[in-house]
């Protein structure tokens, strides 16, 4: 049974007791009100086995679509993707509930779809035996074979077609995440794909690697032309192993079985991503710090890396500190400190508006001059926050 529970509030888990709930990570607290189990997570989502069987999803305050479009930025996915992603969205997503159903079911409609036609296969350099060569012969072992009057004596390599490459190894990865997302009249009619494929195909031993072989496959133009059917099938395996915390290697929290990310950090990368390709062809370098380590003090103490750092011809123009939640006195004196150090002018708090539909702005100076903004970006209108956050320089520095 998948039980749910919404980021950012407390969500009471009726006929749960104790004993069912495993050890928490940081960022879940429980609470227990007149016998009843609550649940309160902040600033973390993701899947939680529970000791009786079920599993716990926590799910995203900004919802499930949003964050999903959040994390598929976040991942610094090709365009060419991401437009495959915008149709997908735009055609299947009806119910923000069903979306993790929707993702799962279509990855094996996809895979189902490769199996039919003609998966991607890679070559391999294997090691034969026999009378006559019939690749690249190896003298030395043959030659000793042939002296020592050894039965097919003769040792070759040949190329050899294998399925065991990056691209299918992503797939097999993400399906096995997408089949314990789907329901027992999803399973019925679906274990057939999942079966076939799994016998068909191998898992990946470095799943981190194959989804970096799979980026550059993308940034590369592999996976056009004929072979486009890949396209959706490896866009939807990202969107599911990003969701499980996968290629987040930093945001990514482990505890026993739980899967779960840090949503501050996935929106400060959405953040950094989003900006970046906005200027980045204007000659606008975007960057996480700076160049060369910055400190506090002279000694090297406090290392200072604002979340994202504006700069063009090797000169600072603006600095951004990405905040998931609402700013407090300490962003302030922490931005404040980013600006004196670089000896510059303008800096920006941006922030999640999780009920607004348009960007809020409030504005902060001080008595040396100084101006800091609060900047309130809608969750529930990321075009809109894109859109803005491709004005930044224009507007502030």
């Amino acid at each position: 049974m998948i039980r749910r529970a919404k980021e950012g509030e407390i969500t009471w888990l009726p006929s749960l007791v104790l004993t069912d709930i495993p050890s928490l990570p940081t960022g879940i607290k429980l609470h227990v009100k007149q016998g009843e189990l609550g649940l309160e997570a902040q600033g973390v989502v993701g899947t939680i086995p529970l000791l009786n069987g079920d599993t716990l999803q926590i799910i995203p305050k900004i919802g499930q679509v949003n964050f999903l479009r959040l994390l598929f930025k976040a991942q610094g996915i090709q365009r060419d993707l991401e437009r495959e992603y915008e149709d997908f969205v735009s055609y299947s997503v009806e119910d923000d509930q069903n979306i993790d159903f929707i993702v799962a079911r279509q990855l094996l409609y996809s895979a189902a779809q490769i199996m039919s036609r003609s998966p991607h296969q890679g070559r391999v350099n294997v090691r034969r035996r026999g009378l006559f060569a019939a690749g690249q012969i190896d003298v030395v072992s043959t030659t000793l074979n042939i002296i020592c009057r050894k039965i097919d004596p003769v040792i070759y390599f040949v190329h050899e077609k294998t399925p065991d490459i990056a691209e299918n190894r992503v797939l097999s990865e993400a399906m096995i995440r997408a089949w314990s997302r789907l329901d027992e009249t999803d399973h019925s009619h679906l274990r057939w794909i999942f079966d076939r494929w799994l016998h068909r195909f191998p898992r990946s031993v470095d799943i981190e690697s194959d989804l970096r072989e799979v980026e550059q496959g993308f940034a590369s133009g592999w996976y056009g032309g004929p072979r486009g059917y890949y396209n959706r099938a490896l866009m939807l395996a990202q969107v599911i192993l990003g969701s499980s915390g996968l290629g987040f290697a930093v945001s990514r929290t482990l505890e026993a079985d739980a899967i779960l990310l840090n949503t501050a950090d996935v929106f400060e990368r959405y953040l950094r991503n989003v900006i970046n390709e906005a200027y980045s062809r204007a000659g606008y370098v975007v960057t996480k710090g700076q160049a060369g380590a910055v400190s506090l003090y002279t000694d090297g103490s406090f290392e200072l890396e604002p979340d994202i750092t504006m700069s063009r011809n090797g000169r600072i123009l603006l600095i951004a500190d990405a905040k998931y939640k609402k700013p407090t006195s300490g962003d302030h004196y922490q931005m404040h400190t980013y600006l004196t150090i670089n000896g510059i002018k303008r800096g920006l708090i941006l922030a999640p508006n999780f009920n607004g539909s348009d960007v809020a702005i409030r504005e902060y100076s001080t008595i040396n001059k100084a101006t800091i903004w609060e900047i309130y970006l809608p969750m529930g209108n990321l075009a809109l926050a894109e859109e803005f956050l491709g004005t930044l320089v224009e507007k502030y520095a």
